[in-house]
């Protein structure tokens, strides 16, 4: 670590160059101990644009990038740098293997010039050097007062682009990855599973996916177990004490998804925050679960869960997005879909999704009422009749019956088990279920039906 010492200010110094160039390498040296503790991996991509468009020529071109590198210089482009496109058509040899991109910067040399003077900024692009100036400087006004304009010549920052078989040579850089390139066929593409070190969640799409995406399967889950949520069935005496871990669960969910979406709606929070937070739920979901213990480890004698990498974060994040998909699998194991049927007319109908009518599921009907069971059940098999909406109302004229329901004595598998519920199978092999599968439309009718009557067709995968 190089000690930057403070310049000893005084009267009648002669000022030299060195004197201000040492002030502001002090100022920077002073914000080490608070970028190295209070802000740990505090370096990396803050904003990163690649011309897709740009690969199928064999060509990498940075558009745009905000980068912070591990000696706390801030580089813009464009802004205060310059970078230059690259071809990496005779780098990458073997093109069914993926290929790292880098962009670099040169360190501060203590003995060399850093800083090469050219007529146009274009004219440094490339140079191996740190720093580039114009021979005319750019026209500044005065900000405190009317004095006249001054020409400074300012300093920018020289980013070269690099590949992967040159980073092992280039000690005298500060190197910061920020792409894969891969092929699918005739196409070269950015790897949708990189993710470059950044020192915020929103300088990489594909980290800011795999917490969207986790958020979202969290929601999902959190709205299926809401079916396992009634304080009045709770207290009644023949509330089935097994739900009761669904309940936990859900408080769990309930806990983290609204930090979740708190996260994804701020994009300038650090990685290391959100990879905390997703340990955080591992941990808790592994309560509901045998594969694994808090940690991740599934037998507590092999490592669990990795620990955060600012440098490689991918295979830890996919890891315990994994992770948390199989332990919400093991959770809950609901319907996929439940849909409330709504009074329209005389009947009571639903549209289903064309993508839930596969015959892989098994579909089951769902009555809730106060009345008496066994009139329920006697007037239920007697006036009550599912069918496609538009063929409902001949079978009615005609008194057929509609689709098979068949009364289940015990609740299916993974269903919200309420009293004053009642649960039928549905015939999904008979024709009038197939006129639905092609209608995607649904009706029920129950000639004098109880007041309260709930009607709900649920949906679960063989």
């Amino acid at each position: 670590m190089k000690i930057h010492k403070p310049a000893y200010w005084h009267q009648g110094m002669f000022l030299q160059p060195q004197h201000f160039q040492l002030a502001d390498l002090h100022s920077q040296f002073q914000l080490k101990p608070f970028l190295d503790s209070g802000l740990q991996d505090f370096w990396g991509v803050g904003a990163l644009t690649i011309a897709e468009s740009a690969l199928g020529n064999q060509q990498l071109n940075v558009l745009s990038a905000e980068l912070l590198f591990r000696d706390h210089s801030y580089v813009v482009w464009p802004g205060n740098s310059i970078c230059k496109p690259r071809s990496f058509a005779s780098a990458w040899l073997d093109q069914s293997r993926p290929f790292n991109v880098y962009l670099g910067l040169k360190k501060l040399d203590t003995i060399e010039s850093n800083v090469a003077v050219v007529p146009q900024l274009e004219d440094g692009a490339g140079r191996n050097i740190r720093y580039v100036t114009t021979q005319q400087g750019d026209k500044l006004a005065d900000l405190y007062s009317d004095g006249p304009e001054a020409e400074i010549q300012s300093l920018h920052y020289v980013l070269q682009i690099l590949w992967e078989s040159e980073v092992e040579k280039l000690t005298d850089y500060n190197i910061l990855p920020i792409a894969r390139l891969e092929r699918q066929g005739e196409v070269i593409q950015l790897s949708r599973n990189f993710i470059p070190p950044c020192y915020i969640m929103g300088g990489s799409e594909s980290l800011m996916r795999v917490v969207r995406d986790v958020r979202d399967d969290l929601a999902g889950r959190a709205r299926q177990l809401e079916a396992y949520k009634s304080p009045r069935e709770i207290r009644k005496a023949e509330f089935d004490a097994s739900f009761l871990m669904f309940l936990l669960a859900l408080r769990t969910l309930n806990r983290y998804v609204p930090l979740l979406y708190q996260l994804t709606e701020s994009p300038q929070i650090h990685p290391r925050k959100v990879y905390d937070v997703l340990r955080q739920i591992v941990g808790e979901l592994s309560t509901f679960s045998e594969r694994c213990d808090m940690l991740g480890s599934p037998d507590g004698n092999h490592p669990g869960l990795p620990p955060y990498r600012h440098q490689d974060i991918a295979p830890g994040l996919f890891a315990v997005r994994d992770l948390i998909i199989n332990l919400l699998n093991e959770i809950s194991i609901g319907p996929d879909f439940l849909i409330a049927l709504e009074p329209s007319g005389e009947y009571l109908t639903a549209r289903l999704p064309k993508s839930l009518l596969e015959e892989r599921n098994r579909f089951y009907l769902i009555v809730r009422s106060d009345m008496a069971p066994d009139a329920l059940q006697a007037a239920f098999r007697a006036r009550a009749r599912l069918a496609e909406a538009g063929a409902l109302p001949l079978l009615i004229q005609r008194a057929l019956p509609g689709i098979t329901l068949t009364p289940l004595s015990s609740v299916p598998e993974g269903l919200p088990r309420r009293s004053c519920s009642f649960y039928f199978k549905i015939d999904s092999q008979s024709e009038a279920w197939r006129q639905v599968a092609q209608s995607c439309h649904i009706a029920f009718n129950w000639f004098d039906a109880p007041d309260d009557l709930n009607v709900e067709l649920v949906g679960v995968s063989r």
